[in-house]
């Protein structure tokens, strides 16, 4: 519906088919120069992921279910280190676009500290919150205390290196350049070191 009222001629701005349909080779260029490093870098992130989900398949039947319901805790910890990526992008490249290349820095810096001090508070609140959460899942004991603990882990790392790695990959225009060179030496060893018993 809203592409088709884009079209309509009435409206002061509007598409048409041919400038929709056109090749313009050097922008073509400048958006493959981003999409396609930020294409390789999330093929390797769900590589990654199904290569730790095949390792969680292994685990015994609670560790399966504290996995599970660590997973749906973990998506909302992570929150706020992923919505401060788009406003490092919106932020940086005002400024960068209009050539304010201190005022950039300025506000990169800024906006780390903003970010890794929500990301702390965030963390340890979804953290603090763990315990009662529990009580909504009909799960054992040992299953309880284990979905505590891989919540702390994640949370740890969540709040100290994950504003490091998205928003920054953002900010810098560089899908892979903080994120990638992080998923196999570090990511991959410790999901299979700490699924060892």
């Amino acid at each position: 519906m809203i592409t088709w009222l884009c079209f309509g001629t009435n409206h002061e701005v509007f598409y048409t088919l041919p400038a929709v349909l056109r090749v313009v080779g050097g922008m073509q260029k400048s958006i493959l120069r981003i999409a396609v490093p930020n294409g390789v870098e999330s093929g390797i992130f769900q590589l990654v992921k199904v290569a730790l989900s095949s390792v969680v398949a292994l685990f015994g039947t609670y560790q399966i279910a504290a996995n599970g319901v660590a997973q749906t805790i973990w998506s909302v910890a992570s929150l706020v280190c992923v919505t401060m990526g788009p406003v490092y992008i919106t932020v940086i490249g005002q400024c960068m676009g209009a050539g304010e290349i201190r005022q950039a820095e300025h506000y990169f810096r800024k906006l780390t500290q903003i970010t890794v001090l929500f990301a702390v508070i965030w963390n340890v609140l979804i953290f603090g919150l763990t315990p009662v959460l529990m009580h909504f899942y009909a799960l054992e004991p040992q299953t309880k205390s284990l979905v505590i603990r891989l919540v702390l882990l994640h949370n740890i790392f969540n709040a100290l290196a994950f504003p490091f790695a998205d928003p920054w990959a953002k900010a810098c225009g560089q899908p892979g350049m903080w994120s990638s060179p992080l998923l196999f030496p570090c990511l991959q060893p410790l999901g299979y070191g700490w699924s060892c018993p």
